[in-house]
């Protein structure tokens, strides 16, 4: 999809939403290495959020839930380290991941900008429950490579309409 294309379709646009996360990811890593105030840990959780919540509230992309992760651990995806409870697919990371960021139950181990430094700790609370039924964690290092692979995916899946085999 090319640049003017992108501004017709604009941010609601899966495809498009992706690739600019990407490229804000890119630029404040940049920012980050030319010694600006910037902070990446913050913008990369900003950048999960979005990925994980926008495309698939949408039901745009429904079909590509279905990998499971240890297939897509075998293809390099980075892992989350589950504590608690259990995921299979992606579909069932991703609902954990949601709840889980969308109540603020998530905390990262430390307030340095660099993501080789700071480890994300997630917990997903049902309504009404006091503890948790999942708990996760992931270096932030990982969690940059886990959004990438999830726009390479979402990607994937809207430029060549297929899904791919993971």
């Amino acid at each position: 999809m090319d640049s003017k294309l992108e501004d017709l379709v604009g941010r609601n646009q899966p495809l498009v939403f992706a690739r600019r996360t990407r490229k804000n990811l890119e630029r404040i890593k940049k920012a980050s290495a030319d010694g600006e105030d910037v902070h990446p840990v913050v913008q990369l959780a900003n950048s999960l959020l979005g990925l994980i919540v926008i495309p698939w509230e949408r039901d745009t992309l429904d079909s590509i839930l279905h990998h499971r992760l240890e297939t897509l651990k075998q293809q390099g995806w980075p892992c989350f380290n589950i504590t608690k409870g259990r995921c299979h697919t992606l579909e069932e990371l991703i609902q954990k991941l949601r709840n889980s960021v969308a109540h603020g139950h998530m905390r990262f181990s430390s307030d340095e900008k660099h993501y080789g430094k700071v480890i994300l700790q997630i917990k997903n609370i049902p309504w009404k429950q006091k503890e948790p039924d999942w708990c996760a964690e992931i270096s932030v290092e990982e969690l940059q490579g886990f959004c990438e692979k999830l726009i390479n995916l979402v990607e994937d899946f809207c430029t060549k309409g297929v899904d791919p085999e993971y």
